[in-house]
């Protein structure tokens, strides 16, 4: 059996192009792990009733309010996390910051990384002004060899860069095959639960932007983390998919930097441009990020066209909700467009969804014609 390590689908033969998605070489053998063929007999495992609210997990306080939001209301203890996001968008850059905000003469923490040696991580610190002694690095591939040597660490956050990039011995089929996904995913999730160690595993994703590997891998793990932005942009948005110990509709702000990411705890002003403050074209909007309210800007552009079909642009907003609202202002306002071609933005390479900015694009059309 063979089984597409981008969509998941099966072949019963090797093929070059995947038959599902069409990607090629992307097919890889899926070997089942040997089984006994003696019949298993389980344990009787203790029965408990509902701990006491006093009795339940202490959250670990970070040294970040932002993420602290994110996690709800902190770190829980023997979590699974997976932290995604798009290439240098900044999640290893993320997950180094995370292990000196844990860290501390209480806390260790400890960096496993398959993609880069001691000295690239060190002077990743360096540069981030981390010299946190309570961080422990080490650079490995095999899933066996990780495990060795973390049942000999005592330290309470491990952070593994990347989970594509680890492959273990008892499994056939390359490392970043949906396989070996599964079942390194798998192991840590048990290893997590068994320590009481929280486990952050940092995850790619596809062309697409969806989150790379099987999609049970975001069944398995706790928390599901997505760090967004715009690579000509500073701000960092980080979000919750998915998270057992806390709210989905929180959102981190964070404003990348020389010394790493920054928590942005009052966004007010901070993505308008205030440049364009006596423009025509320009309207302020509020907008919903999660649960938290943020002041943006619409930019608006119409010019006048010859031609009998009028171009409609969007950048951060769907291209079918300006077309809706343009037809609206013809039929039922003095604003004609028919001759117009409209561009609109969104400014600082925001992308937003909800209705809630419509007025806002509405009056920057409008003050774009006057």
């Amino acid at each position: 059996m063979f089984r597409c390590r981008e969509c998941g689908a099966t072949s019963q033969k090797w093929q070059g192009k995947c038959p599902a998605c069409g990607e090629w070489s992307t097919l890889d053998e899926e070997t089942s792990l040997s089984k006994s063929k003696k019949q298993a007999i389980g344990k009787t495992q203790e029965v408990f009733q509902i701990l006491e609210a006093r009795e339940s997990i202490t959250k670990v306080q970070l040294r970040s309010n932002e993420l602290n939001t994110v996690l709800g209301d902190g770190l829980t203890p023997g979590s699974l996390i997976l932290l995604s996001g798009e290439p240098g968008i900044g999640k290893s850059t993320l997950a180094l910051q995370i292990a000196d905000w844990y860290s501390g003469k209480e806390n260790t923490a400890v960096y496993v990384s398959a993609e880069e040696n001691i000295h690239q991580i060190s002077d990743r610190a360096h540069r981030l002004g981390i010299a946190n002694e309570h961080i422990r690095i080490f650079t490995a591939h095999t899933l066996e060899d990780i495990l060795e040597t973390l049942e000999k660490d005592n330290s309470g956050l491990i952070v593994i860069d990347s989970i594509s990039m680890i492959s273990s011995l008892d499994v056939s089929s390359q490392s970043g095959s949906i396989t070996q996904i599964r079942y390194v995913t798998e192991v840590f999730m048990e290893f997590s639960k068994r320590t009481g160690r929280s486990i952050i595993l940092i995850g790619h994703v596809t062309k697409e932007g969806t989150i790379s590997g099987p999609k049970i891998l975001e069944h398995l793990v706790d928390t599901v983390l997505f760090l967004e932005g715009s690579k000509y942009e500073d701000y960092r948005i980080l979000r919750a998919l998915k998270n057992r110990f806390g709210p989905t509709d929180e959102i981190g702000l964070f404003r990348m930097a020389e010394k790493g990411l920054i928590d942005i705890a009052n966004p007010g002003l901070e993505f308008i441009d205030k440049e364009n403050e006596y423009l025509s074209g320009s309207a302020l909007g509020i907008t919903l990020e999660g649960n938290r309210p943020i002041v943006i800007e619409i930019e608006a552009l119409s010019t006048y066209t010859k031609f009998g079909y009028p171009k409609r642009s969007a950048r951060g907003i769907q291209n079918g909700k300006v077309d809706l609202l343009i037809a609206v202002l013809s039929k039922w306002s003095d604003t004609k467009l028919e001759s117009y071609d409209v561009y609109v933005n969104v400014a600082r390479g925001l992308s937003i969804s909800e209705p809630g900015i419509d007025l806002a694009t509405v009056a920057a059309i409008i003050s774009s014609k006057k």
